[in-house]
């Protein structure tokens, strides 16, 4: 089976991730990248630019004390700047614990993302997690 560069760009994604490495991932971002982080908890909005982008993750990562692990479970792609990764999130903070399935829908264009749009299967256990 051959893989797809845009496969290969956001594993790369979640190893950085994975690794804490901010200057890999301020290669593989976008200046102007967005991420959406969709909710009403404090760490959900839309994130403008490649600075804001990394400080929400930091923040994100700082809140569970580092105990956030994101593992890929499946990538798909349509070839064209799109890759869809499902993934399982497992974080504890404040008491609590999380393990959920969710998605990223990342768009790519010359070979950065441009955007990331989180998905999840449970709304309700995350704005739960993160009050």
């Amino acid at each position: 089976m051959s893989d797809h560069p845009d496969l290969d760009l956001v594993r790369r994604v979640y190893t950085a991730f994975a690794e804490g490495n901010a200057t890999e991932l301020e290669r593989l971002f976008d200046l102007d990248v967005e991420h959406v982080v969709p909710g009403k908890h404090a760490l959900a909005g839309t994130f403008h630019g490649r600075a804001e982008v990394l400080a929400n993750l930091r923040t994100t990562v700082a809140a569970t004390d580092g105990s956030l692990n994101v593992t890929v479970e499946g990538l798909f792609t349509t070839t064209t700047g799109q890759v869809i990764a499902l993934d399982r999130s497992r974080a504890s903070r404040h008491g609590h614990t999380i393990d959920e399935p969710g998605a990223i829908l990342f768009t790519i264009a010359h070979g950065r993302i441009i955007k990331m749009v989180e998905f999840y299967a449970d709304p309700a256990e995350i704005e739960r997690f993160w009050a």
